[in-house]
């Protein structure tokens, strides 16, 4: 998986919103941290190709991942960011 260190930003916004929303307690706090990723990633989700997170040391699938993520969470606004962000970097790209 790829999280910046302290201080730097993330790769992407999904990796953004992985990286501030897990554990927050309250949609306002949440709100702020899309608006931060946003503010970082502007091509947001739509920037992010479908399953790029993939690989050896990732997550199976989207639903791994939310579920892992998203367990401490109690803003349900924080729990969605995490499902979305799960499911662009993990579930695997459609086929054409």
């Amino acid at each position: 998986m790829i999280f910046a260190s302290c201080g730097v930003a993330a790769a992407n916004y999904a990796t953004c919103l992985l990286k501030h929303m897990p554990g927050l307690q309250n949609d306002a706090a949440a709100q702020a941290a899309i608006n931060l990723c946003m503010s970082e990633n502007p091509d947001g989700i739509n920037g992010i190709p479908q399953g790029s997170g993939r690989g050896f040391l990732g997550y199976k699938s989207g639903a791994e991942c939310a579920m892992k993520k998203g367990a401490e969470t109690r803003s349900e606004l924080a729990g969605r960011a995490i499902y979305m962000a799960c499911n662009r970097l993990y579930n695997a790209p459609p086929l054409n």
